[in-house]
């Protein structure tokens, strides 16, 4: 018996369907570098993970240092859940999202945001798939940090989403971000593809 599923597991391996993708932005505030962020999608069969890492330094009142990460999971075209973490010298954050189901459970424990909620709908683009996957046909997301559905709108040449109060623009290239202008309270904030 053993044999035999050795045997099968031989035959259907090199039908198993596995990449990894990794891109990597330096992170501008008023054009001086603050750090970089690295997205990273791998994709097995049905299942795509993406994990967004960045780490940064900046004035805001005082000096702030910040490890984020982002780690997302589809199956098929659907997300499935999120784990979000931030590490400040301000204190630390999550926001985790779980699909349970029918529903989305979300706990946010984040600067200025904290909620526990339920979203009773499949979801099919977050945060993450931004830096991969062109939204071209895409109108609502959720964003894994924040938690709650937001939508989409085309621009001439971007993408433009609202997020807690906050406006981004996302610009693509041959389907690939090249370049985010993510809204920050005092001075925007800008992702750049590095070459």
């Amino acid at each position: 018996m053993y044999k035999s599923l050795l045997i099968i597991v031989l035959i259907l391996l090199p039908f198993s369907v596995f990449s990894q993708e990794k891109l990597v932005y330096d992170v501008t505030i008023a054009g001086i570098s603050i750090g970089e962020m690295v997205a990273t999608k791998k994709t097995d069969g049905d299942k795509t993970s993406y994990e967004i890492n960045s780490s940064v330094s900046f004035w805001f009142f005082g000096k702030i240092n910040l490890d984020f990460n982002t780690k997302a999971y589809f199956t098929g075209k659907q997300f499935m859940r999120s784990d979000v973490n931030s590490k400040t010298n301000k204190g630390n954050f999550f926001t985790k999202i779980n699909w349970d189901k029918d529903h989305y459970n979300v706990q946010a424990r984040n600067y200025k945001h904290e909620m526990d909620t339920v979203i009773r709908k499949p979801m099919y683009y977050s945060s993450a798939a931004f830096f991969f996957v062109e939204p071209k046909q895409v109108r609502e997301f959720i964003p894994e940090a924040v938690g709650l559905p937001t939508t989409i709108t085309k621009g001439k040449d971007y993408y433009e989403v609202t997020v807690n109060g906050n406006k981004n623009r996302y610009y693509y290239s041959e389907g690939i971000m090249t370049r985010a202008v993510m809204e920050f309270p005092i001075k925007n904030y800008v992702l750049k593809l590095k070459q």
